[in-house]
């Protein structure tokens, strides 16, 4: 009978390209020398490195290592790094579905791998259904995958801190915003960057007398080209101005409709006109960004050689988002009169640097943000200008919020007297709803936190809110905090507590759903910490309210149940609700759909027989 010894070398490596790679190393290349040999071969291990993973930490420098000689990269070696670093992301996961304790610390480890966490993560965000802890899983990988991807992003914000103003890499920067609701998506900023290379090959090939056309019919061919194929600006903008999809240039590239705001219409054209050879900048103009493009130096628009450095017969405008034709200086200028400005014109007529558009941008997110606040009883509208291709509407709309201000501290210069003016409200945010940025924070907030103190004369201590310093120690300290165990070991407990974690609630008065994750026999005291009071229910309890602060106590119920919830639209994650003004609901239909993602914080997966999400804090109610 035949053994493999008798196969030539190129049957056996045929076959092992079908062979897992996991087999290969622990079995087969120790049956002989020769089989060693062509199981070890450069070319066979490169082939597994490009089929096993998608996403590479940048450190691999892995486009450069493909287009090397396959035996000068010892590909093997870097199979089994990238394999030991899935193994240490599933035990790093695994401990913190486990426990409470240190989950901060244990996602901070994950996230510090960067790209090379994104393959495993992302075969958890879609665990199968049928999983034990379904619901804890896939919210703890999206958690972590979400925190790797604004990584990335305040990565890029941050190489503009103490730089000259440049407008370099305009399409990175804004790709940034893009990555705080990416999620499971593939459309990342090299995913940005290659869709706006391949609008400028499709373009020259449509185009094959571009090189011999003057800057103006270049300009104008692109920007007819780019409304033509539906690349730039929006349809019905009396409706759809303000959805939040319009402010990500990726959503624009992607999307089916390409439906953008002015400066994400302006900043494609800008964007492709690059890198076609064209110099094109972004202008700031109040309301409406416009596009300016330039002629070759010694060369006016059209061609001809002049000697003038400036004026109309160098410089063109342009509205992407809106016209098909040119935009004259002189129209701008009538413009900027209209609006009341008669001093500094020529600033919204010059090149702006990418931290002006990037904060504009997250203005126009921020708007967003109040115009869907300002919304009222209409829930349909609501939810279609909140709607991105994946994700919670609620949740990337909060997403998109903590974006545009973390935009605002990186794209200000950390040396101006300015810079913390939204520091104690981000902070606010970041603390109650985005902790797992820790390491973010203290990577790249908290030395431009240090650099603007050691700026400052004279300054008051700052404490709380408006401290970095001491939010981080405050997470920090509730991350290795040990759980309080609450248990039901007196009947009097059991007659007071008539509730169990992970019940489905809709309150009495105020008829919002929510899951029960927490509970205190008698009073306040013993729920968990920290939790917080909706403004309303501070109201009907006799409590002071603060947003921003935890609830220690009642004024009113020391001999009261009361309980935490998990609510949809909320900020926190444990809000107190009174005993009385819960009503348990047994129908699963009314649960909405989001409160099943967030409640993967606290629970394994839901019942649908009982209509209850199964807990994962056992630790602290071990009873329940």
């Amino acid at each position: 009978m035949p053994s493999l010894e008798d196969f030539p070398d190129e049957i056996i490596r045929h076959i092992l390209l079908y062979l897992p790679p996991e087999d290969n190393h622990e079995r087969f290349q120790l049956v002989s020398r020769r089989l060693h040999h062509l199981a070890n071969e450069s070319l066979l291990w490169r082939w597994h490195c490009t089929t096993s993973f998608n996403y590479w930490h940048p450190r691999h420098k892995l486009r450069e290592k493909l287009a090397a000689r396959a035996s000068s990269v010892n590909w093997k070696a870097l199979w089994l790094q990238r394999r030991r670093s899935n193994l240490e992301v599933a035990r790093l996961l695994d401990e913190i579905l486990s426990s409470k304790v240190g989950q901060l610390s244990r996602l901070q480890q994950i996230c510090e791998l960067g790209y090379d966490a994104k393959d495993y993560l992302l075969d958890q965000c879609h665990v199968d259904e049928s999983a034990d802890d379904v619901l804890a899983r896939r919210y703890h990988a999206y958690s972590a995958l979400d925190s790797i991807h604004r990584g990335v992003a305040v990565e890029v914000w941050s190489r503009y801190q103490g730089q000259a103003l440049s407008a370099k890499d305009l399409d990175t920067a804004l790709g940034a915003f893009d990555m705080f609701v990416l999620h499971d998506q593939n459309q990342d900023l090299e995913y940005i960057s290659r869709t706006l290379d391949e609008l400028a090959e499709r373009f020259k090939d449509e185009h094959p007398a571009f090189d011999g056309m003057s800057t103006r019919q270049k300009a104008l061919s692109l920007v007819r080209w780019l409304r033509a194929n539906n690349f730039t600006g929006m349809d019905h903008p009396e409706i759809n101005y303000r959805n939040l999809r319009n402010c990500f240039i990726g959503h624009a590239l992607s999307d089916d409709q390409h439906q953008s705001l002015p400066i994400i219409s302006s900043a494609i054209f800008t964007c492709v006109a690059e890198r076609l050879g064209m110099t094109a900048f972004c202008l700031a103009f109040p309301s409406h960004v416009h596009a300016a493009v330039y002629a070759p130096p010694g060369e006016d628009l059209d061609g001809a050689q002049v000697e003038t450095t400036d004026g109309e017969q160098i410089r063109m405008c342009l509205d992407p988002y809106g016209s098909d034709e040119e935009v004259t200086l002189s129209d701008l200028r009538i413009r900027l009169v209209e609006f009341g400005w008669t001093q500094g014109t020529e600033a919204f007529l010059s090149p702006s640097p990418v931290p002006i558009i990037v904060q504009r941008t997250a203005q126009n997110i921020k708007a967003t943000h109040d115009t869907i606040r300002n919304l009222t009883d209409n829930e349909i509208l609501e939810a279609e200008m909140k709607r991105l291709r994946s994700g919670h509407p609620d949740l990337n709309m909060e997403a998109a919020l903590y974006a545009s201000m973390w935009a605002e501290l990186l794209m200000k210069q950390a040396s101006s007297f300015h810079w913390d003016s939204n520091l104690a409200s981000f902070l606010q945010k970041f603390a109650l709803s985005w902790s797992e940025d820790m390491w973010i924070v203290r990577k790249y907030l908290l030395p431009l936190y240090e650099k603007f103190m050691a700026s400052q004369a004279n300054l008051r201590p700052r404490r709380g809110w408006h401290n970095v310093h001491e939010i981080l120690a405050m997470l920090d300290n509730l991350d290795s905090r040990q759980p309080t165990v609450s248990r039901r070991y007196t009947e009097d407990i059991f007659e007071q507590v008539r509730y169990k974690i992970g019940q489905v609630f809709r309150h009495r008065r105020y008829q919002y759903i929510g899951v029960i994750n927490g509970w205190a026999a008698l009073g306040t005291g013993g729920l968990p910490m920290p939790h917080y009071l909706d403004a309303a229910e501070a109201e009907e309890e006799g409590d002071g309210f603060d947003t921003i602060e935890s609830v220690h106590a009642s004024r009113q119920g020391a001999q009261r149940t009361f309980y935490t919830c998990l609510r949809r639209r909320s900020n926190v994650d444990r809000l107190r609700v009174a005993q009385e003004n819960i009503v348990i609901i047994t129908d699963p239909s009314l649960i909405p759909e989001d409160l099943f993602f967030v409640a993967g914080k606290f629970f394994k997966r839901f019942d649908r027989e009982t209509c209850t999400f199964v807990s994962n804090i056992k630790e602290y109610y071990p009873d329940d």
